[in-house]
């Protein structure tokens, strides 16, 4: 038994994709446990990590692009460079932010500005 799917859907069989769904499963749980831990610095090390391990199951096997270059791989590299894109606007926003805007007339700053009074 091989472990990644043959190419054509065809002859495909069922054993391979159920074992990556599984996974992909399991290293979502372990994300969601990795954000209780208390990791520190190294939680988002770890997450990306999962993440990159979880792309690479999808592009592999749900995708096909085990193979010879094609035009899957054209679309595959333009779905990462938008997915750049859109980071990077992301990013700009963060960027310049300066922190919670100061409630009229208070001169309080930060979250305890935006709490109802009491």
């Amino acid at each position: 038994m091989m472990l990644l799917p043959d190419v054509d859907a065809r002859r495909a069989q069922a054993l391979p994709f159920v074992i990556a769904w599984a996974v992909l499963l399991l290293l979502a749980g372990v994300s969601l446990a990795t954000a209780f831990l208390g990791l520190g610095k190294w939680a988002v090390i770890v997450q990306f990590g999962i993440a990159a391990v979880q792309c690479a199951i999808l592009f592999i096997l749900f995708m096909r692009l085990k193979g010879p270059p094609s035009l899957r791989w054209v679309f595959a590299s333009s779905g990462f460079v938008f997915l750049l894109f859109l980071y990077g606007l992301s990013m700009t926003d963060y960027a310049n932010r300066r922190g919670w805007p100061t409630r009229a007339g208070t001169g309080e700053s930060g979250y305890a500005a935006h709490q109802p009074p009491r």
